[in-house]
C-alpha cells in the first residue's frame, strides 16, 4: 500500500501530529459513509486559517475529510468563503492542539476552535449540507464544489443558519477601575499583575476588532497594528479588557505613547505604526461566544482568557501570579515599572465602577489632573511655557493641586504650547484664598478646563499639593470631570 499524502508531507520525528494508517486514497465526500464527529482547527501557519474536518469512513477506517478555509469560517448567515480540499487526516487528529515546529509542514500554532457532532443533511454531487452542534457553533453550513484548479479542489463554504439559542447582549464597554492600595502584600485569595503605563481600551472582537477608550471613544483607526486582535482569539466573538502600551527598551513608556495617541490623519498613523508600534496587553475577558462573563469570578474569566488567547508580537496576555504580591512589586521596582495591580480572585467585573476588589499599588504615584492655565517661562524658556497650572475636581469645584514645569522635552513642550493655544481663555477658576502667596498664579494665563495631563509625583502635601511633580503626557481617554481630588487624597 502506498504511503498516504498526509504522511508524505510530514516528518513525524519533528512533529507531534499523529501518523495516518490505512488506505492512501482520499475518500469522496459525496458518497463516503459519514460518522458523527467534526472538529475545526484554528491554524496560525504562514497565514491564519481554519481547517474544517468531518468524520467519514475510508472502508472501515474513520478519517477526517478536511478543507482549509483561508478567510476563516463564515460567521454570518449567507457569508461565503473559499474552502480548499486538503488531504484526509487521521481520526486521531481530532484532539491535536499545540505547536508544529518551524521547518515542518504547516508550522505554527494549532488550536481547536470547536468540536462536536456532525449531522449530514444533503449531498447532491456538488453540494454537501450539514449541521454542526459544537461547544461554540450550532448551525447549518453548506460546502459547494466549484472547480478544480492546479490540482486542488476549490469549494465555497456558506453559513446557512445560526441555530444558537439564548445569546446574551455584550456588557457596556466601560472598564472596571482599581482603587489605590496601601502597599504590596501576599495573599492566596488575590492575583497580582504588572501595572501597564498605557491607554486602557476595551476590545470588541467579532468579524473585526473595535477599540473603545475609557471615555467611550472609538480609537480603532489610531492603532492599525491592533485591528486584527479578533484573529488572535479562538472565539466566534468576545469582549476583552486591556491596555495599549508602547515599549521603550522593553519597558512601557507613557511618554513614548504620546507620539501615537494624538494622531488622526491616516498617513501619520501608518508611519508611526511602523516606527513606534504598540502592543495590546489583555488581562480580562467580559464576553465570550454569546455569553456574558461579568458575573463570573476573576479566576474563571482568567482561565477562559488564557484558553482562547493566542499571543503575537502585538498581542500579549498580561502575566499574573497568585498570592505573591510582594515579590512582583520588587520585580516591578527593579524594572522601573509603574507598579502592580492586585485583584481578588473571587471578584466579579463591575463595568465603569471603581472597586476595592482591584487595587493599584504604585512604585511611584501619578495623577491625572486638569490643566487650567499656564505661566510664562524665563531663561532658556523665555517666550515659552514655564509651567502648567493643575487642578482636580472637588465636587463641582476645581481645586488647585500645584504647578508642573519639569518632565518636558522639546517635542512635548511644543505640543503643550499648541494645545494650550487651541483652548479658549477664561477667568481664574480658584478663590482668592488659593491665590494668596502665589505670585506666579497672579500672572497665569487661564484656559478652559478641557485638557488632562498625567503627572508623576512623590507625595501629596498637607495642603493638597503634588510634591516633586513631573509631566508625563496628555491623555484623551479620560474626561476632566473624572479627575477628582478624592482619588488623589486616597493615594
Amino acid at each position: 500500500m502506498a504511503e498516504s499524502t498526509y504522511n508524505r508531507k510530514r516528518d513525524f520525528a519533528g512533529t507531534s501530529e499523529p501518523a495516518a494508517v490505512g488506505s492512501d486514497a482520499d475518500v469522496d465526500p459525496m458518497v463516503a459513509p459519514t460518522g458523527q464527529l467534526f472538529v475545526i482547527h484554528q491554524h496560525y501557519a504562514t497565514r491564519l486559517h481554519h481547517d474544517l474536518r468531518l468524520e467519514m469512513l475510508n472502508g472501515s477506517t474513520p478519517v477526517l475529510v478536511s478543507w482549509a478555509i483561508p478567510k476563516l469560517l463564515p460567521k454570518r448567515k449567507g457569508q461565503r468563503h473559499l474552502a480548499v480540499r486538503t488531504e484526509d487526516h487521521p481520526y486521531e487528529y481530532a484532539t491535536f492542539s499545540g505547536s508544529i515546529p518551524e521547518g515542518n509542514y504547516g508550522a505554527g500554532e494549532v488550536r481547536i476552535f470547536d468540536t462536536g457532532e456532525f449531522e449530514p443533511l444533503e449531498r447532491d454531487g456538488k453540494k454537501l449540507s450539514f449541521r454542526l452542534r459544537g461547544e461554540r457553533l450550532d448551525g447549518v453550513f453548506h460546502l459547494i464544489h466549484t472547480r478544480d484548479r492546479d490540482g486542488k479542489e476549490e469549494w465555497l463554504v456558506l453559513q446557512g443558519e445560526d441555530l444558537r439559542q439564548g445569546l446574551a447582549t455584550p456588557p457596556p464597554p466601560k472598564p472596571m477601575l482599581a482603587s489605590v492600595g496601601n502597599g504590596p502584600f501576599d495573599d492566596p485569595a488575590w492575583s497580582f499583575e504588572p501595572k501597564w503605563d498605557g491607554i486602557r481600551a476595551i476590545a470588541i472582537c467579532g468579524v473585526e476588532t473595535t477599540l473603545i477608550s475609557r471615555n467611550d471613544n472609538d480609537i480603532t483607526v489610531a492603532y492599525p497594528e491592533l485591528s486584527a486582535i479578533n484573529n488572535q482569539l479562538v472565539a466566534i466573538d468576545a469582549v476583552i479588557d486591556g491596555e495599549i502600551v508602547a515599549l521603550a527598551d522593553g519597558v512601557p513608556s507613557f511618554q513614548a505613547l504620546q507620539g501615537r495617541m494624538h494622531l488622526r490623519d491616516r498617513a501619520s498613523i501608518e508611519k508611526a505604526a511602523k516606527s513606534l508600534p504598540v502592543t495590546y496587553m489583555v488581562f480580562d475577558l467580559l464576553f465570550l461566544d454569546g455569553r456574558s462573563l461579568i458575573d463570573e469570578p476573576l479566576m474563571e474569566r482568567r482561565r477562559l482568557l488564557e484558553e482562547i488567547a493566542v499571543p503575537s508580537s502585538r498581542f500579549q496576555v498580561s502575566p499574573a501570579i497568585v498570592g505573591e504580591g510582594a515579590a512582583l512589586f520588587k520585580a516591578a521596582q527593579a524594572q522601573n515599572l509603574e507598579g502592580i495591580v492586585a485583584k481578588q480572585l473571587s471578584s466579579v467585573y463591575q463595568p465603569g465602577a471603581r472597586s476595592r476588589a482591584w487595587l493599584k499599588i504604585k512604585t511611584v504615584f501619578d495623577a491625572d489632573a486638569v490643566v487650567v492655565g499656564w505661566t510664562e517661562g524665563g531663561g532658556a524658556r523665555s517666550g515659552s511655557i514655564g509651567s502648567l497650572v493643575l487642578a482636580m475636581y472637588d465636587g463641582d469645584t476645581l481645586r488647585y493641586v500645584g504647578n508642573v514645569g519639569t518632565g518636558f522635552n522639546q517635542k512635548t513642550m511644543a505640543e503643550a504650547k499648541r494645545r494650550l493655544g487651541d483652548l479658549p481663555s477664561t477667568v481664574q477658576p480658584f478663590p482668592a484664598s488659593a491665590m494668596r502667596g502665589r505670585a506666579e498664579l497672579k500672572r497665569a494665563h487661564w484656559v478652559a478646563p478641557e485638557l488632562v495631563a498625567t503627572i508623576e509625583y512623590r507625595q501629596v502635601t498637607s495642603a493638597g499639593r503634588l510634591r516633586v511633580p513631573s509631566f508625563k503626557g496628555f491623555r484623551e481617554d479620560k474626561a476632566p470631570k473624572d479627575c477628582t481630588f478624592d482619588q488623589l487624597v486616597s493615594g
